[in-house]
């Protein structure tokens, strides 16, 4: 069951207690101030909940990340990492603008473990497998 953490028009943050990972998904277009509220609420859950999975659902996401491009895969993601967040199954957008962006905050990011899916269920499947840090 996923418990839900936060809603919004563009993003939302359930906890899977099943599991044990978060899960992120981001809709519509972004711009850089809600996106960074939505990181910032991520993070925040990430450090709460000790937990060491994410699914980032990012498929039905639209442009409006260039801007934070290198803050994410610099800055943000080591961040996660530290809060404990130690896989990242990623499910890219749609969008082809959004996709490539996307792809170059992935590509670039050192921490976390990230693996890139193009469908939900093939990210939800690997997830699983991944061990819950103890």
């Amino acid at each position: 069951m996923i418990k839900n953490l936060y809603t919004s028009l563009f993003f939302t943050l359930g906890y899977d207690e099943l599991f044990q990972w978060l899960q992120a998904e981001w809709q519509g277009t972004h711009n850089a101030a809600s996106s960074l509220e939505s990181c910032a609420i991520l993070l925040r859950h990430a450090q709460q909940l000790d937990c060491s999975r994410l699914l980032c659902d990012s498929s039905m996401a639209y442009d409006g990340w260039d801007e934070l491009e290198q803050w994410v895969s610099t800055d943000y993601l080591p961040q996660l990492a530290q809060a404990g967040i130690t896989h990242v199954a990623w499910v890219v957008a749609r969008d082809w603008s959004a996709s490539r962006t996307l792809l170059d905050i992935i590509q670039h990011a050192t921490v976390p473990y990230i693996s890139v899916f193009t469908e939900g269920l093939d990210a939800y499947d690997w997830l699983a497998r991944q061990p819950i840090r103890r």
